[in-house]
């Protein structure tokens, strides 16, 4: 469960299942090297919890393993992703990222929003943000 090993700690209790997973618009993607998963991204329709509305889009368990980033993997998952969400006519894509990935997030437009999170653990941890133009 490569979402597991890279997202959550050892002794963190885990769902494998997100909100929103089932969702017949949802996107879930993995990135393969010599057939093994090395990469997974999912998009769902979830509303910012800060400003909820219409049209909001959620990244969930964007990851790329250790020794497989740097090579573009990430960046082709997002760049799915956030098409995708275009696609679907999204007003808005968010995510929840730590502080370590925020310079990755900055370079495909997603932006700081609101305070800065942490996480059980203290990791310090942002939400993230894409405002698409609306649909004319």
């Amino acid at each position: 469960m490569l979402r597991r090993a890279l997202l959550h700690a050892p002794d963190e209790p885990f769902v494998s299942e997100y909100p929103g997973d089932d969702d017949p618009e949802a996107l879930h993607l993995a990135g393969y090297r010599d057939r093994e998963m090395v990469g997974v991204a999912s998009l769902v329709p979830e509303p910012l919890p800060v400003e909820p509305g219409p049209d909001e889009w959620r990244i969930r368990g964007l990851a790329v393993e250790h020794g497989h980033r740097g090579y573009g993997l990430g960046g082709l998952l997002l760049d799915r992703l956030l098409d995708h969400a275009a696609a679907m006519g999204a007003r808005i894509v968010w995510g929840i990222a730590p502080a370590a990935a925020y310079g990755f997030c900055f370079r495909y437009g997603l932006e700081r929003h609101g305070e800065p999170l942490v996480d059980a653990d203290g990791t310090p941890l942002y939400r993230v943000i894409a405002r698409f133009a609306p649909a004319r």
